[in-house]
């Protein structure tokens, strides 16, 4: 027990400082110190801004380089699908008139030799008509020669 009244007054006579007032001139010196701290902490943060504005340029310079680059990449593959697609016109007007061509060639002669049938199977039946009146003519000529025979 006298140890632990023997702490107890040593932390009591340890401790009188706390229960002190500060002075003018020590407040004073707690507020320049806080002063100091806070125009150094401003430095410091002014400098990293600095480095991350550094930081930021370099990465905006370096994409706007990408984003020229891939423009330039896009330019060229406007161009190049532009010609293709060109080449593509040319071919089918090509194959247009190769169809066009085919069906004249192929066509012209077919329509020639249908008309051309048509006019036969017109003779054809023309001719098949004048034997038949022929053929009955005859016919008459024979019955009137047998008439004539017979009178």
């Amino acid at each position: 027990m006298k140890l632990c009244l023997l702490l107890i007054l040593t932390l009591l006579l340890l401790s009188t400082p706390v229960f002190g007032e500060l002075t003018n001139a020590d407040l004073e010196k707690i507020n320049t110190m806080l002063k100091e701290s806070e125009a150094r902490m401003k430095e410091h943060v002014s400098q990293e801004i600095a480095k991350v504005n550094l930081r930021i340029d370099a990465l905006d310079k370096r994409l706007t380089s990408e984003i020229r680059s891939v423009d330039k990449r896009f330019d060229d593959m406007n161009k190049r699908l532009d010609d293709m697609n060109k080449r593509l016109d040319n071919q089918f007007t090509l194959i247009l008139a190769l169809f066009a061509f085919l069906a004249v060639v192929i066509g012209i002669p077919q329509i020639l030799v249908a008309l051309q049938r048509r006019h036969q199977r017109a003779q054809d039946e023309k001719i098949e008509a004048q034997q038949q009146q022929i053929e009955t003519l005859i016919a008459e000529i024979e019955t009137l020669k047998q008439q004539a025979s017979s009178s």
